[in-house]
């Protein structure tokens, strides 16, 4: 009887010692995972090959239309019918406001473009325009439970051990996904006229003050610019919960 107890006593244990280390391995993994997440940059590359035939449409389209930017600004894109048209390439678009963000929403110099962007956050997460950090984590207060803080290269950190709504539970996805998200509380931001190619300013509060904010998106990048209300006409709360969602 004994015996059997002895047994049971060691089975019991290598158990135990089976499924901690088990765990060991996958925290182990798991952090290793997050780590190599961390090194794996974001990328604000512009550069793309296209065919000759592609470079001659693109030609042919901008004279016809009579643009006024470099051809290489552009490509071909349909409409949801096939109608081809020309635009501004999206990669260039979205650098393009992503350094007047850099610039704390001053307007940036397109010929030094890739200069500014070196200052571009290049890790997954949420990233914090510098003068919008403050007022964001009041903002934050508002519709969450949990506690949040802002790390020294801009990035929105999440106290784990905090408690929990639906938006924290969001916060906590997007934190962890191999996107970056960019969230600037700003009425204007600056982009590239289609026309002419010049960076333009888009005070897009002024023009509908009932915007609650404005996207961009490029692969796994996207930018959030949501107003600064001054008009009084938006909840910037319900903008931060409809960026959530």
């Amino acid at each position: 009887m004994k015996l059997n107890k002895k047994k049971v006593f060691i089975t019991i244990l290598i158990a135990i010692i089976i499924v901690v280390f088990v765990t060991f391995i996958i925290i182990k993994l798991a952090r290793k995972e997050n780590k190599n997440k961390d090194l794996v940059p974001i990328t604000y590359d512009t550069q793309e090959t296209i065919s000759e035939d592609e470079t001659k449409k693109v030609e042919d389209m901008t004279s016809n239309l009579g643009l006024e930017a470099d051809t290489n600004l552009y490509e071909v894109a349909q409409e949801y019918d096939g109608r081809e048209y020309v635009r501004i390439k999206p990669e260039i678009q979205f650098n393009t406001v992503m350094a007047g963000v850099l610039l704390n929403n001053q307007k940036p110099e397109f010929q030094v473009l890739q200069e500014i962007l070196k200052q571009a956050p290049i890790k997954y997460g949420i990233w914090i325009e510098e003068t919008s950090r403050e007022k964001f984590l009041e903002l934050l207060t508002t519709i969450t439970k949990g506690n949040y803080t802002i790390n020294e290269e801009g990035y929105l950190i999440q106290d784990e051990n905090s408690k929990m709504n639906q938006y924290d539970k969001k916060i906590k996805k997007m934190i962890t996904s191999n996107n970056l998200y960019v969230i600037d509380i700003s009425s204007k931001y600056y982009i590239l006229n289609e026309a002419t190619g010049e960076v333009v300013e888009n005070p897009f509060e002024d023009m509908d003050p009932y915007s609650p904010y404005e996207p961009f998106d490029s692969e796994n990048k996207f930018i959030f610019f949501i107003s600064e209300n001054k008009q009084g006409k938006i909840n910037q709360e319900e903008a931060l919960k409809e960026i959530l969602k």
